[in-house]
């Protein structure tokens, strides 16, 4: 996921559109009841190919208000709720990343929890 020395993820110090284009076509594409997990797939695909960039990416994330909501209205419950939930996903996501040997796929089904409203 590398483009030169700089990662696809983050182009010229932002969130690649492309990716968060990708990770809601894959939920879109879904049936209702696997969406969320089709979307974290398609994110997960791309954040263990570079997990630095990925980490990167996610920082990105924290500051893009208008990625943020989209990403919300995706998640089709209240703000708050849809807020809470993505903020933990974001930073179990980011502390994965962190980690000396990242396995995303482990924890899908946490992130799948937090994301489905199962909490």
């Amino acid at each position: 996921m590398r483009d030169g020395t700089r990662s696809a993820l983050v182009v010229d110090e932002r969130l690649d559109e492309g990716l968060t284009e990708r990770a809601i076509a894959a939920a879109g594409e879904a049936p209702r009841e696997g969406r969320v997990r089709a979307g974290l797939e398609a994110a997960v695909a791309f954040a263990e190919a570079d997990p630095e960039a990925a980490r990167a990416a996610l920082w990105e994330l924290r500051g893009d208000h208008a990625k943020l909501a989209r990403l919300e209205a995706c998640l089709d419950r209240g703000a708050e709720r849809a807020t809470l939930a993505l903020g933990a996903a974001i930073q179990l996501a980011s502390a994965e990343l962190s980690s000396p040997a990242p396995d995303l796929h482990r924890r899908l089904p946490e992130l799948q929890r937090w994301l489905e409203d199962d909490w």
